[in-house]
């Protein structure tokens, strides 16, 4: 019974993360080719990485609200990054180059 509470638990947080997609599909600027575009996508994802001190060893509830703050955080951080550059976001992946 604890393993299957575990593997629901996981789950309902594997939705809260938010995924950076460097596909080249979120994103446009005029001009710019997928490759530079990915680049960019690239350089900014690492750059929205958490820098600060990371109190892992907490754990438990405490980590069930800093994940999703954290991840909101990276997104946020993610996005101004794109926005720096001159990008504009896609509403919809179907727009092809």
């Amino acid at each position: 019974m604890k393993a299957v509470s575990l593997l629901l638990t996981l789950l309902v947080f594997a939705g809260c993360t938010r995924v950076l997609d460097i596909s080249g599909s979120d994103w446009r600027r005029d001009k710019t080719s997928i490759q530079q575009e990915t680049l960019d996508e690239m350089e900014c994802a690492r750059n929205s990485e958490f820098d600060g001190i990371r109190w892992t060893f907490v754990g438990g509830v405490v980590d069930a609200v800093r994940l999703p703050i954290e991840d909101m955080t990276r997104g946020a951080r993610y996005d101004s990054c794109m926005e720096k550059k001159g990008y504009t976001r896609v509403t919809s992946s179907a727009g092809a180059r």
